[in-house]
This record gives C-alpha cells, sequence and structure tokens, in this order.
C-alpha cells in the first residue's frame, strides 16, 4: 500500500465494476485526497479533480452543510472542471452542497451510498438526482448483488471509511491491473461506457437484435416497482432524521429526446411512461419533485440543444456548463 500511495494521480473508480463478482467488499467512492481523472474532454484533454477524504468529487469536506446531493455522472461532475458542475455551481449559488455521485451508479448503489454516508454531514435537504436513460437498467444489474441487497433489506452498512485501508487497497488492485491499458480505461470513463449508452448507441444500428432484447429492462415493471420501493424506504429513512427528500428527473439524452426512428420514439414512450409512473407515486407520498424534461421540451430543440448537451466525439454527451447552472437554479428555486 505504501508505494500505491505514492502516486500522484489516480483514475476514477465506479462501483459498478466490482458488481456480482463475488467481492468482500464493493467501494462506493474512489481514491481519497488523490487528484484523480474523470474523463478526456472534447480535446482529448483530462478531466481532473482532488478528491475528498471520502473519495467523492467535493472541493473539500464539509461536515455542516446545507444539501446532499446522490446520483451518478452528472452529480459526480462529467465531463466539466468543478466550478462548472452541478455541484460547484450550486455552491456558487450560495447553499453550501456536497456531492457524493459516481458515474455508473444505479439507485441501488445510490440508496447504499446515503446509509453508507450521511451519517457524516448535517444536512437539511438531500437531493437525489435520478437518469431515467440509464437507472432502469443499472438497476437491473445491482439488484443481483448480495453486498448491495444487504444495504436495501437489512440496512447493514460496509463501514467504509473505518475499512479506508481496505477499501483503497481493492481499488489500487482494480486499477493497476489496467495500467497497460490506461487510454482505453480512459475512453471508458466517458458516458459512452453508462448503462443506456452503451445499450442504446451501440446496438442502435444493429437490426439483428431484436428491440425487446435491447431493452428488456423497460419492457418489465421489475426495475420500475424496485425504484419505487428504494425511494420510498429512503424518504422514510429521511423523515426518521427530520431531513427532507428532492428528486431531480434528469432530462433524457438528446438522442431519445427527439427521435428520428420508430425504434427511438418506442424508447422514448416507455421512458416517459415510467416517468409519469414515479412521478404520481412522488404525489402520492408527497416528496418533492422536478422533472427536468419540461424545461428542455418547452426551451429547446434540435438546433439549440448543444446549449444545454455536450456533443464529444459526434455523440451527445452530459450538460454544458450552461446546463448545470440551468439547472441549479431550477434546484435551489424549488427548495428555497
Amino acid at each position: 500500500m505504501e508505494a500505491e500511495n505514492k502516486e500522484d494521480t489516480v483514475l476514477s473508480f465506479a462501483p459498478y465494476k466490482f458488481l456480482n463478482k463475488n467481492k468482500n467488499i464493493i467501494p462506493l467512492s474512489g481514491i481519497s485526497k488523490k487528484k484523480t481523472i474523470m474523463c478526456l474532454d472534447e480535446n482529448d484533454k483530462p478531466i481532473t479533480y482532488e478528491s475528498d477524504k471520502l473519495g467523492f468529487n467535493n472541493t473539500k469536506y464539509e461536515k455542516n452543510i446545507n444539501i446532499l446531493v446522490l446520483g451518478d455522472s452528472y452529480v459526480h461532475g462529467q465531463c466539466v472542471k468543478n466550478k462548472s458542475n452541478l455541484i460547484g455551481q450550486m455552491n456558487e449559488l450560495g447553499k453550501k452542497t456536497i456531492g457524493l455521485g459516481i458515474y455508473g451508479n444505479g439507485p441501488l448503489i445510490e440508496y447504499a451510498t446515503l446509509l453508507e454516508y450521511d451519517r457524516y454531514f448535517n444536512y437539511d435537504t438531500l437531493v437525489w438526482v435520478f437518469t431515467p436513460d440509464n437507472d432502469f437498467y443499472d438497476l437491473s444489474i445491482e439488484r443481483n448483488d448480495k453486498i448491495l441487497l444487504n444495504y436495501f433489506i437489512n440496512n447493514k452498512t460496509q463501514n467504509l471509511f473505518e475499512k479506508n485501508n481496505i477499501r483503497e487497497k481493492e481499488i489500487y488492485n482494480y486499477l493497476n491491473k489496467r495500467k497497460k491499458r490506461k487510454l482505453r480505461e480512459l475512453a471508458r470513463l466517458y458516458h459512452l461506457d453508462l448503462a443506456i449508452i452503451r445499450g442504446y448507441i451501440k446496438n442502435i444500428d444493429n437490426k439483428v437484435i431484436s428491440f425487446d432484447d435491447k431493452f428488456y429492462y423497460l419492457l418489465s415493471s421489475d426495475n420500475l416497482d424496485e425504484t419505487i420501493n428504494i425511494f420510498n424506504k429512503a424518504n422514510k429513512y429521511l423523515e426518521k432524521r427530520e431531513k427532507k427528500l428532492f428528486v431531480v428527473i434528469n432530462s433524457i439524452n438528446p438522442d431519445i429526446m427527439f427521435p428520428t426512428n420508430k425504434e427511438t420514439q418506442n424508447l422514448k414512450n416507455l421512458l416517459k411512461n415510467d416517468i409519469n409512473i414515479l412521478k404520481n407515486f412522488f404525489n402520492e407520498k408527497n416528496i418533492r419533485f422536478y422533472d427536468f424534461n419540461k424545461k428542455i421540451e418547452n426551451e429547446y430543440n434540435e438546433k439549440n440543444i448543444d446549449e444545454i448537451f455536450n456533443e464529444i466525439r459526434l455523440k451527445w454527451d452530459h450538460y454544458t456548463p450552461k446546463g448545470y447552472n440551468v439547472l441549479a437554479q431550477e434546484i435551489l428555486k424549488l427548495i428555497n
């Protein structure tokens, strides 16, 4: 471990890489207090950040804050500099905010992250950023992992902060095995490696694979039902601690938002249906939420969507700095 810790720069790590592999531990964040490579920007330049003491992408750790944010790559800050990402802009707008997001996270990993780490913060509101594009797929993988299920069924944590040496050793072992193909690993940190983009873009032109096989995780209600169960349990957990839950429904990817063929339109219809069911559940449980899709659909189209979404290597990626700013303002306006 001593030799490993001397490295000045490390690659970011995502929990999903350890799922369903009979691991004894699943790290829910990356290496702590290290310069960390997140991704490559449109010019193939690395975007980096200094991780906090818990291994997340925050400028610094603070215990007393206003808002704690759960989510995936949109909370992790991919692929913009920290001052321009969602957490950075919420802080700039006057609310002390900490993000506990890692790329590739789905609802069950995010629930585990809540149970594992919220004890280290005094906060008022939990903002949970839900990404319809890939979260239903992510959950279909996560719900088979015994360690994650232990969080949900038994409320049993791994005590990862107390086991930080063990946690980081596992990450270093994983990263060191991939040093010979570092550039490939960097490319995989990109949004193309995330679930729906991997499943959708990779196969969209593959006529051999049927629509049902590509999007099996949306054609059954199982993953939607489990998503609702996770939000319901998280809400009860927070209510006992007198904390508020606010759910953000991320905008779906422009390739899906503006469909150009029947298959993509069918995919959009499936996602919209599940989003509406989720929103009905939130209304029934008096859980506050914000659907970013509404603003995108009302104010943007194929011609100006690049103001909100980055297009990198001819693929739509995460939000631009403006996109993160618009979302940050909408969240704080509604919370306040």
